[in-house]
Parts: C-alpha cells; structure tokens; sequence
C-alpha cells in the first residue's frame, strides 16, 4: 500500500487549510500553535500547526478528491488503510505521521516531527537558551579623579573651576551618629523592659485576688452605682 503520494497531498492542503477529509473515516483539523518554550525553559520553539484526527467529522469538502485527481482510486486507498486500522491498529502515513486506533476503537494521528505546515515559520529552527558556559568577562573601570577630567571628550583643568562651585566639606561630629554596638545594646534592652511590665500586671493581678476581701468595697464603689449597692 502506498501512502506517499496520499500524505503529500494531505501536507500541501494543510498548509493553506484547516480541515481535510478522508472520507468516512474522519478528517485531518489543523490548529496554529504560535512559538513557545519547552518544559525545561530551555529552548524556545518556532510557531507551528498542530495535527490532530477527528473521526466526527465526516463531511467531505472534496479538498482532497480534486488534489487527488481520482475519486475512485482514492476510495480504494482509504478503504484499505481502515482495513488495516482496523486490523492491525495502525497505519504509517509516509512522511507525514502515523494513524492509530486504540483499543477503545478511537483513532488518533502522531505527525512526523520533521514536517512543517507553517507557511510563516519556514526557515525558523528552535533556539537555545541555555545559560553562558562562562561567566561575563565586561568589566567597568572607574577612574580615580586627577586633575584634569574628560567631559564629552573634551579636558577640562580642574583650576579653571571657580572657587564658587567648590563646596567646602562639612566636617560630622563623631558623636553625631549611633554606633553599631550602641544600636545593639538598645535592641537588646527591649526583650527586659517588656518582661518587666508583665511582671507587674501578673504582680498587681495576684495581690488583687489575694487581698480581694479587703478591697471589695473599694471595688464595689468603682464598679457599681449607689443604687446598685443598696441593691447589693
């Protein structure tokens, strides 16, 4: 059985369209995929067009039977790779992909990775992006102020410049800024302070409910109104 000239065709109509019929056996639907990278992010892939079998739709658009040339001859040939399907449960397209039928009886397309049906992508291969195997070697010099500069290309004398646009240093007090150990020492002083005023509210709760006795009337005359109390 010979498929090349029936996968020639098929490629040269997919490139222009998105559906070719094969009859009753399904159609070829072509979807544009536009560039993407791979799992690993390592390389990006050109735009393509993704393949895929469809055996519902059965409806002939004829693409096919006027490339073809004979409808007979291309009738024969498609009853037999459905035979053959049926069979042997897959069917080699040459040059462009394979037909498959699963044991569930469903029949689906693996293209060949080397056929291209992206008019826009010709030419296009998939690029690397790997890292650098070395490190980058541009390095940036900066020079040290002399006396003369270049601006712009041109040297300038640093004595050509007024005594007006010398600002004189302002010279900063040694005290004038916290030392890293005295930043420190604060820090760690927060832990303590805190502990103290937990301590004195545990302290003033316990000695509430220890002398409770003694101040309840002291806190029946801040909770309660003298109606209350007579109530009480």
């Amino acid at each position: 059985m010979d498929t090349f000239f029936l996968s020639s065709r098929c490629i040269e109509l997919l490139r222009s369209h998105n559906r070719v019929s094969l009859g009753n056996m399904g159609s070829f639907i072509a979807e544009d995929i536009p560039a993407r990278l791979t799992h690993d992010s390592h390389v990006l892939l050109p735009p393509g067009r993704r393949i895929s079998f469809r055996e519902s739709e059965t409806w002939n658009d004829g693409l096919l039977e006027q490339s073809y040339g004979s409808s007979e001859k291309l009738n024969e040939l498609l009853a037999e790779i459905s035979r053959k399907l049926a069979k042997e449960k897959s069917v080699t397209l040459d040059g462009f992909g394979k037909l498959r039928r699963t044991r569930e009886g469903d029949i689906f397309f693996v293209m060949d990775k080397n056929v291209s049906l992206n008019p826009d992508g010709f030419g296009l291969v998939p690029l690397s992006l790997s890292p650098l195997p070395t490190p980058s070697k541009l390095q940036c010099d900066v020079s040290r102020p002399a006396d003369t500069e270049t601006v712009t290309g041109i040297k300038q004398d640093r004595s050509l410049v007024s005594d007006r646009d010398k600002t004189p240093a302002i010279p900063v007090e040694p005290g004038s800024a916290l030392k890293p150990k005295a930043l420190e020492k604060k820090k760690s002083q927060w832990p303590w302070v805190l502990l103290t005023i937990l301590l004195t509210i545990v302290l003033i709760i316990f000695l509430i409910y220890l002398f409770r006795d003694a101040l309840r009337p002291i806190l029946e005359m801040i909770l309660y109104s003298p109606e209350e109390r007579l109530l009480l």
